[in-house]
């Protein structure tokens, strides 16, 4: 068993794991709102044709495309400020020990 101290983590690269893991829950949220928004949207209310069609339109741009982008972008400001503050505890503290497993190649 091999051990190693983590002292120091990439922020941005943080930030960018953070922000799409963010993303990608966004996403999933939004295709689950998009579909229940269309279903009140148009059951709601008497719309006209181009009503209905700018509002899912509307629904749709709002729920598959900004909630995922301000997601990521809250993610990757949240990954980037704990990498910040767990490299300057890591630095402090002496880091954290991580014990690794040496496993033969496979072939």
């Amino acid at each position: 068993m091999a051990s190693i101290t983590v002292t120091k983590v990439a922020v941005l690269s943080i930030g960018k794991l953070f922000g799409t893991v963010n993303l990608i829950i966004a996403l999933a949220v939004g295709i689950i709102a998009t579909v229940a928004g269309l279903v009140a949207y148009f059951t709601a209310g008497d719309y006209g044709f181009f009503e209905g069609l700018l509002g899912a339109i509307g629904i749709s741009l709002a729920a598959l495309l900004l909630y995922p982008l301000v997601m990521f972008a809250f993610g990757w400001l949240y990954g980037v400020l704990a990498a910040f503050i767990f490299n300057v505890v890591a630095g402090v503290s002496g880091g954290v020990e991580l014990t690794t497993k040496t496993t033969p190649a496979q072939k």
